[in-house]
Order: C-alpha cells, then structure tokens, then sequence
C-alpha cells in the first residue's frame, strides 16, 4: 500500500511540475532564465523538459515562419504562443486544460 501511494504522489508531483511549468511560459511569460530558477532546474534541464512535453501533447512547437496575427511580440499576453531561446512554443488543448485545472 505504501508503494502505491509513494508511486501515486511521484505521478502527481510530475504533473505539478508540468502545470507550473506551462503556467510560467503561458501566465507569467518567464524566460528560459526566470524558469530555469524558479524550478530549480538547468536550462539544458528545463529545455529537455519542454521538448518532453511537446511529445506529451502539452506543447506545440511551431513553425519558424509562423506569424502573429496581431504582429506584436510574443511576450503579449493576448497571444497563446511564448518564445523562448529554443524556439518558439504554442500551447495545446491538452496544456490549457492543465493549467486551468491549478
């Protein structure tokens, strides 16, 4: 029993960490920096767990040539893109829903 709440918790601090960090990138609008600090994590950490949660279905890498349709930078919190030092990132249905779930 113990096991099982041990491995319940380890899944539930996963996506904690997941939510804090899709809040900080599409909330707060932190840099790669900002987060890296925040989480307690390296950039080349924090950049492994973006591209994690890319496959995850949390994250949309988008396209280089990709515009604003407003074109204002991406730091504008009426977008729901966020670019950070490895590309630029656009948050899924899936992301939006965990965030709302905080």
């Amino acid at each position: 029993m113990e096991k099982r709440f041990q491995e319940y918790e380890q899944i539930n601090q996963g996506y904690y960490m997941i939510s804090d960090i899709l809040r900080y990138m599409f909330v707060e609008r932190l840099s790669l920096n900002e987060m890296s600090h925040k989480t307690g994590m390296s950039v080349e950490q924090l950049k492994d767990r973006l591209h994690i949660m890319e496959q995850m279905g949390y994250l949309k890498k988008t396209d280089s040539n990709f515009s604003f349709s407003c074109n204002s930078c991406s730091s504008c919190k009426a977008c729901k893109a966020s670019y950070l030092g490895s590309g630029e990132y656009m948050l899924t249905e899936k992301g939006s829903r965990l965030i709302k779930m905080q």
